[in-house]
């Protein structure tokens, strides 16, 4: 998505990057809404400074103060941001989207009960229709249950969120939750449908993951040996917002004897964590570092 439209503005984050959720944290698509008077009174509105002005001339239009706040989250204002949601929200608190962003800034401030409930309200608000905002209503709330650590509700989240959309990027999000929580099967057969439509460094790593717990050690080395040659200096990396990516490939590692290697990629998923607000995983990070110094 671009982030203007022939029939909306829209800011999206390309899904092609994301490494889990995301190469942003979002780990989904943000929209731009014409409303009654964002779309034909005021022209293109490109900026906050554009909002500003539309904003004087219409504070009654929920859906200018909704896309002010988008800009906003996108210049690192997450309190602005979410102070323009709160007025779209009051102003129409049927407008869905809303919902979801909020729902998104409130992970981001570790507040995951609000944001469950941000997009409890936006997907019963859209439930009868199959649209993208929708899929990112459930896309949010399963990172919020997932970095809660409530994983088996947060599968649930991302089947759906599959379901209305499958991309190399929907299933990794789900195979990689899965394998988290030791589900190897499925884990196995959702990353396999990733690399078929999207060959990734990341879900190599995490596939020879799931093969390792399946008693597949051909299958681990190969993949293990796939990730690694796409990993080659000039060739391909990490993404460095994907925290699972980093963790996966230290399981891989620490598989192979490799526990320096594996504690750097660890200290970097704590990192990503922190920043990103992802406790579960955080704290199955340090436990694993925990448990190699006490192995050494």
């Amino acid at each position: 998505m671009h982030l203007f439209n022939d029939t909306f503005q829209a800011f999206a984050v390309d899904l092609n990057k994301l490494g889990n959720e995301i190469e942003d944290w979002l780990l989904g698509d943000w929209y731009l809404t014409t409303g009654s008077g964002s779309g034909c009174n005021f022209g293109p509105l490109r900026s906050i400074e554009d909002y500003n002005r539309a904003i004087q001339s219409s504070p009654g239009d929920a859906t200018l103060f909704y896309n002010r706040g988008i800009l906003r989250h996108q210049d690192g204002n997450d309190i602005g941001a979410l102070a323009d949601y709160n007025l779209a929200i009051a102003l129409d608190p049927r407008l869905a989207e809303a919902y979801a962003a909020r729902a998104a800034i409130y992970i981001h401030l570790d507040r995951f009960t609000d944001a469950i409930a941000d997009c409890d309200r936006a997907i019963s608000l859209q439930e009868c229709s199959a649209n993208e905002q929708l899929q990112f209503a459930y896309h949010v709330r399963a990172l919020a249950r997932s970095f809660s650590g409530d994983n088996d509700n947060a599968i649930a989240d991302f089947i759906r969120y599959n379901q209305l959309g499958r991309t190399a990027v929907t299933y990794y999000n789900l195979g990689i939750t899965q394998l988290t929580i030791g589900i190897y099967a499925p884990a196995l057969t959702n990353l396999s449908k990733s690399i078929d439509l999207q060959p990734k460094i990341a879900t190599y790593y995490a596939r020879s993951v799931a093969l390792a717990g399946l008693g597949d050690e051909f299958g681990a080395n190969r993949d293990y040996s796939a990730a690694l040659s796409l990993e080659t200096p000039g060739s391909g990396s990490l993404s460095s917002n994907d925290e699972h990516a980093y963790y996966f490939r230290a399981l891989a590692r620490l598989a192979r004897g490799g526990s320096e290697e594996a504690k750097a990629d660890l200290q970097t998923t704590i990192a990503i964590c922190d920043r990103k607000h992802n406790s579960y995983l955080q704290q199955l990070a340090a436990a694993k570092i925990t448990e190699i110094d006490r192995g050494a």
